[in-house]
Parts: structure tokens; C-alpha cells; sequence
């Protein structure tokens, strides 16, 4: 695998409030399909918003009526319109949140869904440029940090504006003259709204990049933990683990730093309102131009105007996030697709031949992994590639496969280029065992015909027969449903290889590509994956990358690729007595196994 420090976001992304709109319009779509729910959840919360402007309300008429006038059965009638009032917010914002919580989940697994069916659809050169971690940080935190936005924030954001406006004309009604003392200072809020909101942008794109880069760095180590621990490099990990965090808790305090200041912006504008209402308004009720009910009234709204002007201030560092994560997940989603190639050739098998023919590739900056490859694989016929790593083995299978498109030459089936076939017909044909044994969570079973539920258990328990591992599965606890642990740690290597092979004879492919595993297994399951090899490449068209060259004794031609060049050809028996590179890879490997 290629890894590259490539950013997944361009520069053009971190402008701030230009790509606001865009984002937003990307995620409507769905929560479009909710919309009743969502229209029944916003005039619950619509309601029970309002409702809370009652309260100061009823507390005016008691300041100003009820007491003065020494009336209890008022205060009495009061106190209990007052209690249902609170009674009835709390029951409408129950159901409330429940609806929206529905939704939000609801829209946000849809979204994950359209995710992971575009990380299926993605090109494997893709892959080669973004880590795995990174991709999982779009696909789990990212949409949940989404998710939040919708069912938390949004929720905060409608309320908060409801009670601005509600409170505005309540004010505005008792007393206009105050109200407007108040309002002079909206101008000054939203200017500094403004300024955070294009500060802030960057900072919180930087947060979501180291965040996706801790994570990566994290799942790739943890995959490779026996190789660190082997080897005593537990301290050195640590300390890379250490510096990425340290670099993330730094743009994580400078974002901090700027919602901090905003914070104390708004708690000086509650300051100065109630100064305003105390000494303008308690210059005015000296006068008797108002009551002391309206100076608690204006008070009280005050607190509460301010509240969620500090609420929508916090709201701003999730909605920075939110944005932040909304662009990653967004430019996974327009990462370009393999194309459908509906309008390519439809084959269901090979007739004669596969042809390489003047075949060259390079994966980046013309560092060329194959040049001027041509060699011809007969129906029926077995062939091997054996050569040092990194020759371009690996490489001939992607091409073939059409993972990669070649940047010279052609690879021919029949006699038709295999980039006018279409790539799922062609690879449907195709078998495919690797090195390092892919296995799912789910039952062995499931593994076995990969979730295809089309294909029948007896199909899969004659291919299990046939690849010497039918008895090793019946033998565990559940048999056919016993489920794989983390990549079949619950099974050993050997029947791990075997499942891989009664896996590809389940499909049953004219082709087979066989990646012979390295890894040394006890006498007995030696000698079963050699008898399951034999019972897979029976006739049947077969491309073995060999890593070990006794087993290219079970192949009809050798091709030996050295540098990206086809450098020798012939049987296993022909090569040697040639006494050349082959004879030369053979001698190494029979000199090390004998030490």
C-alpha cells in the first residue's frame, strides 16, 4: 500500500461560509423523506418554547396585581396555571424528543449506508493515497458528529431563535422604549457572530484532520501489535501517538481559545442589559412610567435572551465541527466510482487464450512497476510468477482484475481487449485466493458463500469436502454457524487457508488467481492445503503467485519476473537445469530452509 500526507480537503474548502450553503443542501435530502416527522417534532418544540414565556408573565401580574392587592385566591389561581403550564412543556418536549431523535438516527444510518456502498464502489487505487483509519473516521465519527448537529444543535438553534423573537415581542408590547435600549446591542453580536464563524472554520478542519490521523494511526497499529511487540517498539509508537496528540490538544485549545472569548462577549451583554434595565428602568419606575413588575420581567428575559445567545455561542463550535466533518463525508461521497461499463462486452467464459501484450504500468510519477511484459496463458493451462518481492507479481493480478488500468499495452481475453469487457463480467469469471486470508464477522458459513444467500448449503459443504476442511468445521462448537473472531483468531492459520480455498471452489471460477501464503503450518495441515491446492487448480485455468518454488512443480509453465521484466520461462525442471535466476531463487530458498 501506498500512504501519502495528502490532504482530503482542498484549500478552496476551507474558506469559511461559502460552502455553508452547499453542505446543507447535501444533507436535505435525507431528512427529506422525514419531513412529517419533522414538521410534527418543530411545532411540538415551537409550542412548548413559547409556553416558557408564560412564566415571567404570570410573575409580573403577581408582582404588579396580585400582592399590591393582597389578593390570594388570584395568587393561588396563579401558582396553579403557572404549575400545568411547566406540567404541559415537559410532557410536549417528551414527545418532542423522541420524534427527532428517531429521525436523526434514521437519517444519519442512511447516510452511513450511502457511505460504505460508496467506499464498496471506489476504485482500489483510491486506497493506495487514504489510509483505512481515515476512511473509518468519515464513515463513525464523522456522521455521528452530523447526527448530533440535527438532533441536538438544530433542536438548540430553533428553540433559541423561537425565544429571541418571543421574547422580542413581549418586550417590545410592555415596553417599547426599554426594549429598544436592549436592542441596540444586537448589531454589535452579530458582528462578532460573523467574525468567529469565518476564524474559527479552518481551526475546526484542522481538528477533524488530526482527529482522522490519530485514528488511522491507532487501527494500523493495533493491526500490526505482534510486529511491535516482537520487536520492544511499544515506547517508540508511544511517542508517535504522544506527538499527534500533543499536535491535535494544540489546535483543539486555539479553537477553544476562540470560543472562550466569544463566551465572554455575550456574558458582558447580559451585564450591561440588566445594568440598563436597573438604572434606566429604575430611574422610570421612581417616576411611576413603569412598574416593578416590568423591571423583573425585562430582568428575567434578559437572563433568558442571553441564555441561549450563550447556548447558540457553544452551538457555533459544534456547528464549526459539524461543517468540518459534513465537507470529509461529502468528498468520500464525490470520490468518483468505478463506472457501471454497462454499455461494455458481457462475457461469461474464455474460449482459447489470455494475452499479455506489451504490457507497462507504473503506479505514480513514472516509476515504472512493469515494462513491455508479453507472455500468453493457455485455457487449462497453469501458470506460475515467481521472482523477489515487489517485482510486479502482484501488479499482473490488478491489471488483469482491472483495479488499475495499464499505462502502455493491452491484456487481451480471447481476442478482446479487457478494457472493452465489463469489469463485472470479467471478474466474475475470475477466482481470487490471497496471501493473507480475508475473513468476515459472521458465521463461516456466511464466509464461505459471502453472504450470498442464493447459494445453497449443500453447495458450500461440497466445497468445503473438496478443500479438506469439512471435518476440521464440523468439529467446532457450532459447526457451519460458528462465527469468525477478528480475521478467524479462533481458527489457525491452516484452516484459515483452507476456508479460503473451499471458498473460491463455492464460486467455482474459470480462472483462478492463487496467492500462495508464506506462513509455516504443522505437518498435517501442510499436507491438507496441499491436497485442497491440488483439488482448487484442478481443470481450471490458473495464475499462482509462488512464494515458495516447490509449489511451482504443480504449475505447466514458470515465468520468472524480475524488475517488472519477464526474464525467464519454462517448466519448473527446464529453469533449473538452465541454471539462471530461477536456478538461483531455488538455491537460496533450498540453502535457507535447510539451515
Amino acid at each position: 500500500m501506498h500512504w501519502h500526507d495528502d490532504e482530503l480537503i482542498s484549500e478552496e474548502e476551507t474558506q469559511p461560509s461559502k460552502k455553508n450553503w452547499r453542505i446543507i443542501s447535501k444533507l436535505l435530502p435525507y431528512f427529506k423523506k422525514y419531513k412529517i416527522k419533522i414538521i410534527i417534532a418543530s411545532i411540538l418544540l415551537l409550542f412548548s418554547t413559547l409556553l416558557t414565556l408564560l412564566g415571567p408573565i404570570l410573575i409580573k401580574r403577581v408582582i404588579d396585581i396580585e400582592i399590591p392587592q393582597k389578593n390570594m385566591q388570584g395568587l393561588l389561581i396563579i401558582a396553579f396555571i403557572y404549575l400545568a403550564v411547566q406540567l404541559f412543556i415537559i410532557l410536549v418536549r417528551y414527545f418532542q424528543e423522541i420524534e427527532i431523535q428517531k429521525v436523526g438516527e434514521r437519517a444519519i444510518a442512511d447516510l452511513k449506508s450511502d457511505l460504505f456502498e460508496q467506499l464498496l464502489n471506489i476504485p482500489v487505487a483510491h486506497f493506495d493515497k487514504n489510509p483505512v483509519g481515515r476512511l473509518i473516521s468519515r464513515v463513525d465519527s464523522d456522521t455521528e458528529t452530523l447526527k448530533f448537529l440535527f438532533s441536538q444543535t438544530g433542536v438548540v438553534l430553533i428553540q433559541n431563535i423561537a425565544l429571541i423573537i418571543g421574547m422580542s415581542i413581549v418586550m417590545m408590547v410592555v415596553n417599547w422604549r426599554l426594549y429598544l435600549l436592549i436592542l441596540f446591542m444586537l448589531p454589535i453580536f452579530l458582528l462578532i457572530f460573523w467574525w468567529f464563524e469565518r476564524s474559527v472554520r479552518p481551526v475546526y478542519l484542522a481538528v477533524r484532520k488530526k482527529v482522522a490521523e490519530i485514528n488511522g494511526y491507532i487501527i494500523e497499529t493495533l493491526h500490526g501489535l505482534p510486529i511491535v511487540q516482537i520487536f520492544q517498539q511499544e515506547t517508540n509508537f508511544l511517542k508517535k501517538i504522544n506527538t499527534l496528540g500533543k499536535e491535535k490538544c494544540a489546535v483543539e485549545i486555539k479553537a477553544l481559545s476562540y470560543w472562550y472569548r466569544i463566551w465572554c462577549f455575550v456574558d458582558l451583554g447580559e451585564v450591561i442589559g440588566i445594568i440598563l434595565v436597573l438604572g434606566v428602568g429604575g430611574i422610570w419606575a421612581l417616576q411611576g412610567a413603569i412598574t416593578i413588575g416590568t423591571i423583573f420581567l425585562f430582568i428575567s428575559y434578559i437572563t433568558r435572551l442571553f441564555g441561549p445567545l450563550r447556548r447558540l455561542s457553544d452551538q457555533v463550535n459544534v456547528i464549526e465541527r459539524a461543517f468540518a466533518s459534513a465537507e470529509r463525508v461529502f468528498q468520500v461521497l464525490a470520490t468518483k466510482r468505478e463506472g457501471k461499463e454497462q454499455e461494455k462486452e458481457l462475457v461469461k467464459n474464455f474460449r482459447t487464450h489470455i494475452t499479455f501484450k506489451d504490457l507497462s504500468f507504473y503506479y505514480e510519477n513514472e516509476n515504472w512497476v512493469l515494462e513491455n511484459l508479453n507472455f500468453k496463458i493457455k485455457k487449462g493451462e497453469r501458470i506460475a510468477l515467481v521472482g523477489e518481492t515487489g517485482g510486479g507479481k502482484t501488479s499482473i493480478v490488478a491489471l488483469l482484475l482491472k483495479f488499475y488500468e495499464p499505462q502502455k499495452g493491452t491484456i487481451l481475453l480471447d481476442d478482446t481487449c479487457i478494457s472493452k469487457i465489463n469489469r463485472n463480467s470479467l471478474r466474475a469469471m475470475i477466482g481470487f485466493v490471497p496471501q493473507d486470508v480475508i475473513l468476515f464477522p459472521g458465521s463461516i458459513m456466511e464466509n464461505l458463500r459471502l453472504f450470498d444467500e442464493q447459494i445453497s448449503p449443500h453447495k458450500v459443504i461440497e466445497a468445503a469436502t473438496r478443500a479438506c476442511i469439512h471435518d476440521r468445521i464440523c468439529k467446532l462448537p457450532k459447526s457451519y454457524d460458528t462465527n469468525i473472531i477478528e480475521q478467524g483468531v479462533n481458527l489457525s492459520f491452516g484452516e484459515r487457508q483452507l476456508l479460503s480455498y473451499a471458498r473460491a471452489l463455492v464460486f467455482d471460477p474459470d480462472i483462478l488467481i492463487l496467492d500462495e501464503a508464506t506462513s509455516s503450518v504443522d505437518p498435517e495441515s501442510e499436507r491438507l492445503i496441499q491436497i485442497g491446492m491440488k483439488e482448487l487448480l484442478k481443470d481450471r485455468t490458473a495464475i499462482i503467485i509462488a512464494h515458495r518454488l516447490t509449489t511451482t512443480r504443480l504449475a505447466d509453465r514458470v515465468l520468472v519476473i524480475h524488475k517488472g521484466r519477464l526474464i525467464e520461462q519454462g517448466t519448473h525442471a527446464e529453469l533449473l537445469s538452465a541454471e539462471g535466476y530461477y536456478h538461483k531463487l531455488y538455491k537460496l530458498q533450498y540453502l535457507s530452509v535447510a539451515r
